[in-house]
């Protein structure tokens, strides 16, 4: 583990900025610009935070190298102008990380695992995991305490399941997956049918998996359900945040963001690149191309075309949808000015 930085010249070194003031001032911690105490570093990427600087309590202040700040903003304080503040600040927040505890190498003592698993040498599984027949755990990956994995699951190298993770039977996850607290993967699909003989609702069975490429990021208690046939299936380098329904049989492309609470009814189809906002609805058997944007909250009820941006309630191409929502706001001043003409007259 590399040595955090201890002074402004450490952070100029890491982030590759142009200092200005004094090098030799101790880094203590890291803090909004706001809310920062003496010898915090702060992150300012546009001029609303810049306007902050004079009012901070920072000492040091990282900020994109084409903002201008006053005489009383840059006294006393230290300065590092970089290109990109996020990414600055990207290798700041690594440099001060420390790690989570992992479990020791091999089987706790405590740990439920099948005979007929096969758990890697090099993998970590700490107390109270449950591990069913016929799965595979890869090299160095890390199960955390209460993780429950069923039978016929594949788990790839690097992986990190956090604390009570659910892996249903047939999932299949590729290599540096991390899956956080509560998630559940391979989920019975939410199927269901009339069923005639009694009058009642019939349960469909749900034959398949899920399958999760490289590199995938799930927040905690997310869901997604197996397919009815074949597989539920993420794209390599996909990140879903907490909290987010997924369907049987739907089809995530790679490199998506989808934020929390979005909900993706079954056999969807999302390409590649995909950015979807938080609280999104997305109707079952939808298509949605690749690059497409979706503005939080919107309710998709069409296909969407490759590199769309769309929002609102049914969603709409964003333009329509924004013309749409300055007219609603519109209509109680519209309802005051013509209301004479459409309400009837007042009997004497």
């Amino acid at each position: 583990m590399a040595k955090r930085p201890q002074t402004a010249q450490d952070i100029a070194t890491l982030v590759g900025g142009v200092l200005e003031g004094d090098g030799a001032s101790v880094v203590t911690g890291l803090a909004f610009v706001h809310d920062a105490s003496a010898g915090d570093v702060t992150f300012v990427g546009d001029p609303r935070h810049a306007r902050m600087i004079a009012a901070s309590r920072a000492t040091i202040f990282i900020l994109k190298q084409d903002l201008v700040c006053s005489e009383e903003a840059r006294a006393n304080r230290v300065l590092i102008r970089v290109q990109n503040a996020d990414h600055a600040m990207l290798r700041v927040l690594r440099a001060f990380e420390t790690p989570s505890e992992v479990p020791s190498i091999g089987v706790h003592a405590l740990a439920n695992v099948h005979p007929t698993a096969m758990v890697d040498a090099t993998a970590r599984i700490d107390a109270f995991v449950s591990i069913g027949a016929r799965t595979s755990i890869g090299k160095h990956t890390v199960l955390k305490s209460g993780v429950h994995i069923y039978e016929d699951v594949i788990v790839g190298d690097d992986c990190v399941l956090h604390s009570n993770v659910v892996l249903r039977e047939r999932t299949r996850l590729g290599h540096r997956v991390i899956l956080h607290s509560s998630v559940s993967i391979g989920t019975d699909g939410f199927g269901y049918l009339p069923d005639p003989a009694n009058n009642g609702i019939a349960k469909v069975p749900h034959l398949g998996h899920v399958d999760l490429g490289d590199d995938v990021e799930i927040g905690a208690s997310t869901c997604i359900d197996r397919g009815k046939f074949g597989a539920s299936s993420v794209g390599a380098m996909t990140k879903i945040d907490n909290l987010c329904q997924i369907g049987h049989n739907v089809r995530i492309g790679r490199g998506c963001v989808i934020s929390g609470l979005t909900g993706i009814a079954g056999s969807t189809t999302i390409g590649d690149g995909c950015r979807i906002g938080g609280g999104c609805k997305i109707r079952d058997h939808r298509t949605i191309g690749n690059g497409v944007s979706l503005a939080g909250d919107s309710g998709v009820m069409h296909d969407i075309p490759d590199g769309a941006t769309w929002g609102g309630n049914p969603a709409q191409e964003i333009k329509a949808a924004l013309r749409e929502m300055v007219l609603i706001r519109k209509l109680p001043e519209w309802h005051q000015m013509f209301k004479h003409l459409v309400d009837p007259p007042k009997a004497p």
